[in-house]
């Protein structure tokens, strides 16, 4: 066999041109008797991911026109925006659909319309809000968002259920915040936050001990940063979470605050309030008004009534910052419930005791939640019925204080069930003041501690019943 002599052939001048002309060749032996596809546009071939299983919405659209109308329009406005169109660029810490990314602009404008009143606030700027940065950053709390949401029977407000949704939603923020407590981490602001909404979502499905567990470890997070008051120095609104919660779990079992008055934030909304010798001659010069009552009580009536002030007298450049009037509202009910905490005995003077808890009655409905599922205060409201009771019986009352306390009961926690009674003891008491129509009532009713645009229309109509029951009697 003769030897094969091998030919090496090198060619050093290949260039772009001479190589595109060869991969061409090469392509007409692969492509033979196949069809061009047709040229289309970029914007119609870019690939859609699918939406992971359980971030699906439900089959039901979650923005369909009949469900938006029926929202809980007793806290919340018509929209007069849609919020998406100023936040649609943001990206979030996990692939969610077109209709879901849509669903949470909306829940979150809309629970902060009714966090912060338009009545009385300045519109929240979302796109600068702590609250709505952890969306966008934190997948926990994220999953903790959707969870909270998917809880609500049509996911804006009504009824709470353990849906599979929210529970899946739950269950994944719990592994996520779980890796993270054990971390360096533990107590950091995303990590505050996260710990914060689980304790809310434990509250609105009414496990109590399962949210005071979570917010015993949220409040040992906020001592390791040096307590409540410097956490809001650094970071306010997430502060205010907490200080809610801890609010709103003393006024259901009548626990006493874990957060006490010398580590709260200051308000920035300050009110001239009266002090000492100012309250003992307030008392002198207006008998009627104030008889009987203590300078500490008379303290917190008088800061209070210029507080609803300021809120009936809001104008479009006179509302309050969001984060201001949240701050205002946990600061006097922070002050109100250590005075006398809402425990089984209340060693108080009947009419103080009557006072205190009408005021803790109107700032409970300065702090709405959001949907068909509000905080039923029970213990206050046992404690305010037994009190109104108690002073209507009394051989010597103050007329003028007894009937704002009647109104503000019904205008804020009383049931319809009360009604009647209410009714009976307002036209008693409007009979010994001559009060003869609903203009003099109000402004009776005025002289103390009143928010118009949230009890005129329930008090005008007990007015109503009262009348009628007094005309029936004759």
């Amino acid at each position: 066999m003769s030897a094969t002599t091998l030919q090496f052939i090198t060619e050093t001048t290949i260039g772009p041109k001479e190589r595109r002309i060869i991969r061409s060749h090469v392509m007409k032996g692969r492509n033979a008797g196949r069809s061009r596809p047709p040229r289309r546009s970029l914007r119609h071939t870019s690939r859609v991911q699918p939406e992971p299983k359980h971030l699906a919405p439900p089959e039901k659209d979650w923005l369909k026109a009949n469900e938006i109308q029926a929202l809980d329009y007793k806290h919340t406005l018509k929209l007069k925006r849609m919020l998406w169109n100023d936040l649609s660029l943001a990206s979030f810490p996990h692939h969610v659909s077109p209709a879901s990314r849509h669903f949470v602009y909306q829940w979150l404008w809309i629970t902060a319309k009714v966090l912060y009143p338009p009545d009385f606030c300045s519109e929240l700027d979302l796109s600068r809000y702590a609250w709505f940065q952890y969306v966008l950053e934190d997948k926990a709390y994220f999953h903790c968002l959707l969870a909270v949401s998917a809880s609500f029977t049509d996911h804006f407000g009504g009824n709470v259920k353990a849906f599979p949704e929210a529970l899946s939603h739950i269950s994944q923020a719990y592994k996520l915040i779980n890796e993270r407590l054990s971390g360096p981490e533990a107590s950091s602001d995303k990590a505050i936050a996260v710990v914060t909404v689980l304790a809310i979502y434990q509250r609105i499905h009414h496990q109590q001990s399962n949210g005071l567990m979570h917010f015993e470890g949220l409040r040992r997070m906020i001592e390791l940063r040096g307590g409540l008051a410097k956490l809001a120095k650094e970071n306010r609104a997430l502060a205010q979470k907490p200080w809610r919660l801890d609010i709103e779990f003393a006024l259901q079992d009548g626990s006493p605050t874990s957060f006490g008055l010398n580590d709260l934030p200051t308000a920035s909304v300050a009110l001239p309030s009266c002090k000492g010798p100012q309250i003992l001659q307030l008392i002198h010069t207006t008998v009627d008004r104030y008889h009987g009552l203590s300078s500490d009580v008379l303290d917190h009536l008088l800061d209070i009534t210029n507080f609803t002030k300021l809120l009936n007298n809001a104008r479009k450049d006179t509302k309050l910052n969001p984060l201001d009037y949240a701050e205002s509202v946990f600061l006097r009910l922070h002050r109100l419930l250590p005075f006398a905490p809402l425990g089984p005995w209340r060693p108080i003077d009947p009419l103080d005791n009557l006072v205190h808890l009408s005021l803790l009655a109107i700032m409970t409905t300065l702090m709405p939640e959001y949907g068909h599922n509000q905080a039923r205060y029970n213990l206050l409201c046992i404690h305010l019925q037994r009190a109104l009771h108690s002073y209507a019986a009394a051989t010597v009352q103050n007329k003028r204080l007894l009937l704002w306390a009647l109104f503000v009961g019904r205008a804020t926690i009383l049931k319809d069930s009360d009604q009647r009674w209410l009714a009976e003891r307002v036209g008693e008491v409007c009979v010994d003041l001559n009060l003869l129509n609903w203009v003099d009532a109000c402004e009776s009713l005025c002289e103390y501690a009143w928010i118009c645009v949230l009890y005129d229309k329930r008090a005008m109509k007990l007015w109503n019943m009262a009348r009628m029951g007094k005309e029936a009697g004759r």
